[in-house]
């Protein structure tokens, strides 16, 4: 493929997300097995265009007047992001009969004008949803800045050892000899690290495919470490979805006691069991919906709830793009009517440990806020303390009363996590 029918093939992968608000890695997948003439170069730069307009999206429409169409947001980052000039980009569009076709005089004055954000409008420059300002402010502070930028960086890619199966070690070195260069993860003790932009299919790896790794951001491990399941709990997944934390519980757990995985759409834990088999988690089971579940009372209730995902715009920059004030509000309702579920099905002195990947006030500490009014017999258990006591080595400096992980900070995912328990009488 020319680099101009290159080009047209990002607009066609944008065009279809925004018609559908589909995943970008869906949608990038669906177009190369529609287009099976694409080498593996041509779909990892239309790959990569396609994600440069995602996360510089306000710059780029910014920098052609506000227009938001695919075409254009595509010629805003080749100006944005690869610094051409107008006569360049025209010279591209015209680049043999696949191309996007040449510029027009709009295209061009909108191309040749000076473009600089004003300094008053930070989502601009640092590329979020501009009604989304006043939260992200009140949640990151003076690390605004900071934090949004690295949000728009690529993300490494994070696996989780099995620990019922393998070693760190023993994993990175049969990764090395994969050709596959690691590192041991910061914080979680079974985490391994791949850098941003590897060539690594650990999918169709051994390692993986005889579960002794799966793949988990070291956020995502942090929210189980900080459960603190045991050998002999029983642990309610309230929301497990593909049931990765479900996974990883059994494996704290060494694989005793009992894991009861839930999903108020049962089309998610259509893979758990195959998976779980693979792992060798035998203690986790699928029970389908939340709210008909009937079983003893647990001494942990995990739930990790349905948001906005703010915190994984390193990997899901669309998401950015397609959420809505009104999806936020679903979300949130979502939220706390798990948790008020997780208090009928917790035990005595069990607890609850209740988990977003998101950045968001309103789905973090606001809504706890909202939960210990609603059951003022519950407290938080501060997250640095449980650090202290149950763990070992440097802690995350975002641990406090509540842990809120972020990017800049300690390297993760956007995580933010509640651990809540019975006040003492």
């Amino acid at each position: 493929m020319t680099p101009g029918a290159r080009l047209a093939a990002a607009i066609e992968v944008l065009s279809e997300m925004f018609a559908r608000s589909a995943a970008a890695d869906r949608a990038l997948s669906a177009w190369g097995r529609s287009h099976r003439f694409a080498g593996a170069k041509d779909r990892a730069a239309i790959g990569e265009r396609v994600y440069l307009v995602l996360r510089r999206l306000n710059e780029c429409a910014f920098r052609m007047r506000g227009e938001r169409s695919p075409r254009a947001l595509v010629l805003g980052s080749l100006a944005v992001g690869d610094e051409l000039d107008a006569e360049a980009i025209d010279a591209l569009l015209r680049d043999g009969p696949h191309a996007p076709g040449a510029l027009t005089e709009d295209e061009r004055t909108a191309l040749q004008r000076a473009s600089v954000p004003p300094p008053g409008d930070p989502w601009v420059c640092l590329n979020y949803p501009q009604w989304l300002h006043e939260e992200l402010a009140a949640a990151l502070g003076l690390r605004l800045e900071v934090e949004m930028a690295a949000l728009n960086l690529r993300a490494p890619l994070d696996l989780r050892v099995n620990a019922l199966k393998a070693k760190p070690a023993e994993v990175l070195e049969e990764l090395r000899r994969d050709g596959i260069e690691a590192a041991l993860c910061r914080f979680a003790p079974m985490g391994l690290r791949i850098a941003p932009g590897a060539d690594a299919k650990v999918a169709n790896l051994d390692v993986f495919l005889s579960g002794r790794v799966e793949i988990q951001d070291e956020a995502s491990q942090l929210t189980v470490l900080l459960a603190g399941a045991q050998p002999g709990d029983t642990v309610i997944d309230l929301a497990a979805g593909a049931g990765g934390k479900s996974l990883a519980l059994a494996a704290a757990m060494q694989n005793r006691g009992r894991i009861i995985a839930c999903d108020i759409e049962a089309m998610r834990l259509a893979t758990l069991s195959q998976r779980a088999e693979r792992a060798g988690a035998t203690i986790v089971e699928c029970s389908g919906d939340p709210y008909s579940l009937s079983c003893d009372p647990a001494e942990i209730v995990f739930v990790d709830a349905p948001c906005s995902g703010s915190g994984t715009w390193r990997r899901n920059p669309e998401a950015k793009w397609t959420l809505t004030p009104e999806k936020l509000e679903s979300y949130q309702a979502a939220q706390a009517q798990l948790l008020d579920r997780a208090v009928a099905l917790c035990g005595a002195h069990g607890r609850i440990v209740y988990a977003t990947c998101s950045l968001l006030p309103s789905e973090g500490p606001g809504q706890i806020a909202k939960f210990l009014q609603r059951h003022p017999k519950w407290i938080v258990k501060p997250a640095l303390d449980i650090w202290h006591s149950a763990l070992r080595g440097e802690s995350p400096k975002g641990l406090s009363r509540f842990a809120l992980l972020t990017p800049a900070q300690d390297e993760t995912d956007g995580f933010f996590v509640a651990v809540l328990e019975h006040a003492k009488k």
